[in-house]
C-alpha cells in the first residue's frame, strides 16, 4: 500500500492512496469467503455457494467496497501516525479509478483535522489577578447569614422592617420602553414566592418597595434586568414585579454561645469562643473568595490569549457548536416551563436575527478557545495521570465529606462524566501552565480596561 499526500486546504487533507493487486485479491478473496459462511444460499451448503452466486445476492462493487474497507481497518491508523494527523471526524474513501481485478486499486482518503492555531507571544503578557482582603465587615455579614439559617421564624403585623421575610403573590411583566406590556410574556401566572429581606442579593428596588408595607398591601417595582441574569427569560428586559403581602415575617436570631458554635461546626469543633469562631469565619471567606478570583483570573488570562490567536475555524466547527448551544437553550426553556420564543425574545424577526447573532459569537468564541487549548496543551505537554484523577477524588471527597471510594466509584461508573472531569483538570493544568509565563499583577480590583474585556 503506497500513500502520496495530494494537498490540504484549511484544515481538510487529502491523500492518494495505492492498494497494491495481490492485496486488493488477498482481501476479496477473504470477504467472498466470509460472505459464504456467513449467508444462507438455497441450494448450496454454508461456506460452499460460489462467488457469482454470492455477487447476484450482493452486488460486484458491493463486495468490492467490503474488501476495502477490511484492507482499511487494519492501514487507516499507520496514516494517521505516517502523516501525523490529528482527526476530528471520521475520515471519508473514495475510489478514483474503475476497479479492474489483478491491477491496482486507486482511491483518496479525505481527511478534517484541526486548524492550525499560531499562538500570541504570551511570555510576559500582562493579566490582573484580583486578591480580595476580608474584612470585618466581611465576617460580620457571614455570622449574620448564618444566624438568620439557624434562627425561629415568627409572624408579625408590624411594617416590613429590612432583614424580615416576605410572603407574597407574585406577578412578573416584561415591559416596553414606554412602559406598556410588551407583547410576549415569560410567567404570566402569578406565583408565591418568599423574599428574604435578610439576604444581601435582593434588589435594591424590590427592597425599597417592601420596607414600610404591611400584610395585605400591594406594591410595584419597575427595573432593568441586567444581561447576565440567571433567568434568560428576563435577562436584559425592563420588567415589573407586582407584589400582594400575605404574611410579614421576622427571624428570632439565635444567641451566638457554645451551643451555636457547635449547630455551626458540629459536636466535636474546637471553636469555643467569640474570636476562634470569627477567625474561622474568616479562613472560610478567605478560601471561597480566593478560589473565586483564582478562576475568573484564569479564564481571563485564557480568553486574553486566545483573543490574540490566529486560527482560521472551519464554518463546520462552528455549526456543530451552534447547534449544541441551540440544544442547550432548548432544554434549560423546556425545564422551566417555558418556550424558546418566549425566553429569547426571538418571536420577532428582529428578535430572531439578534439570538442568531449571539449563538455564532457564542459559538465561535467556544471553538477557538477550545483550540487554542488544546494547542496550549501540547505545547506545555499536559497530561491527566492517575495521580490527578486521584488528588481530585480526595478533595471532593473532603468538600463532600464522603469516602474517597465513594466519589471513585461514582466516576468511574459513569463514563461521561469521568470525560468531563478529565478534560477539567486539563483545561486548569493548561491555564496553570499559560499564567506561569505571564506577568501577574495582582490588583484590589480590576482596572478599567479589564473590567471591559470581561463584559464583552
Amino acid at each position: 500500500m503506497r500513500t502520496e499526500l495530494l494537498g490540504q486546504e484549511k484544515n481538510i487533507v487529502r491523500i492518494k492512496l495505492e492498494i497494491e493487486a495481490s492485496e486488493f485479491t488477498k482481501a476479496l478473496n477473504k470477504t467472498i469467503t466470509e460472505l459464504s459462511q456467513q449467508g444462507n444460499y438455497p441450494g448450496f451448503r454454508k461456506g460452499h455457494a460460489p462467488r457469482r452466486i454470492i455477487e447476484m445476492r450482493f452486488g460486484r462493487d458491493a463486495i468490492y467496497n467490503e474488501a476495502i474497507e477490511k484492507l482499511m481497518s487494519g492501514e487507516l491508523q499507520q496514516v494517521v501516525e505516517d502523516y501525523e494527523l490529528d482527526l476530528i471526524d471520521t475520515p471519508s474513501l473514495n475510489v478514483t479509478e474503475k476497479i479492474e481485478e489483478g491491477k491496482p486499486v486507486m482511491c483518496e482518503l479525505t481527511f478534517e483535522v484541526k486548524p492550525e492555531v499560531t499562538l500570541p507571544e504570551f511570555e510576559g503578557m500582562e493579566i490582573e489577578k484580583v486578591v480580595t482582603e476580608v474584612t470585618d465587615a466581611d465576617v460580620e455579614r457571614l455570622s449574620k447569614r448564618i444566624q438568620v439559617q439557624l434562627a425561629d421564624i415568627k409572624e408579625t403585623d408590624r411594617p416590613i422592617q429590612d432583614g424580615d421575610l416576605v410572603d407574597l403573590e407574585l406577578t412578573i411583566r416584561v415591559l416596553n420602553p414606554d412602559g406598556s406590556e410588551a407583547e410576549e410574556q415569560p410567567k404570566p401566572d402569578t406565583t408565591h414566592e418568599k423574599i428574604n429581606l435578610a439576604d444581601e442579593t435582593v434588589r435594591v428596588q424590590v427592597r425599597e418597595a417592601l420596607i414600610g408595607k404591611s400584610k395585605g398591601d400591594e406594591v410595584s417595582s419597575v427595573f432593568d434586568v441586567e444581561e447576565g441574569h440567571a433567568d434568560r427569560a428576563l435577562a436584559g428586559k425592563h420588567v415589573s414585579y407586582n407584589m400582594k403581602i400575605e404574611t410579614v415575617s421576622e427571624y428570632v436570631l439565635p444567641e451566638i454561645n457554645e451551643e451555636f458554635y457547635k449547630n455551626v461546626f458540629g459536636q466535636d469543633s474546637d471553636v469555643k469562643d467569640d474570636a476562634t469562631y470569627r477567625e474561622r469565619l474568616r479562613q472560610d471567606i478567605t478560601g471561597e473568595v480566593a478560589q473565586e478570583n483564582k478562576s475568573d483570573f484564569l479564564t481571563r488570562a485564557v480568553d486574553l490569549v486566545a483573543s490574540k490567536s490566529t486560527v482560521e475555524i472551519p464554518d463546520k466547527f462552528i455549526e456543530r457548536q451552534i447547534v449544541s448551544m441551540r440544544n442547550e437553550d432548548e432544554n434549560w426553556a423546556k425545564s422551566n416551563g417555558i418556550d424558546l420564543n418566549t425566553a429569547f425574545g426571538i418571536g420577532t424577526e428582529e428578535g430572531r436575527k439578534g439570538y442568531e447573532v449571539l449563538l455564532k459569537t457564542r459559538a465561535e468564541t467556544a471553538v477557538r478557545n477550545v483550540l487554542v487549548m488544546d494547542e496550549l496543551a501540547k505545547k506545555f505537554d499536559i497530561h491527566i495521570e492517575q495521580a490527578d484523577l486521584e488528588a481530585e477524588f480526595d478533595r471532593r471527597a473532603e468538600q463532600l465529606h464522603v469516602s474517597k471510594g465513594f466519589v471513585a466509584k461514582y466516576f468511574y461508573e459513569n463514563k461521561n462524566q469521568l470525560d468531563r472531569l478529565t478534560d477539567q483538570l486539563r483545561w486548569d493544568k493548561t491555564a496553570e501552565a499559560l499564567v506561569s509565563h505571564m506577568a501577574v499583577k495582582e490588583v484590589k480590583e480590576l482596572s478599567k480596561p479589564e473590567q471591559e474585556k470581561q463584559g464583552e
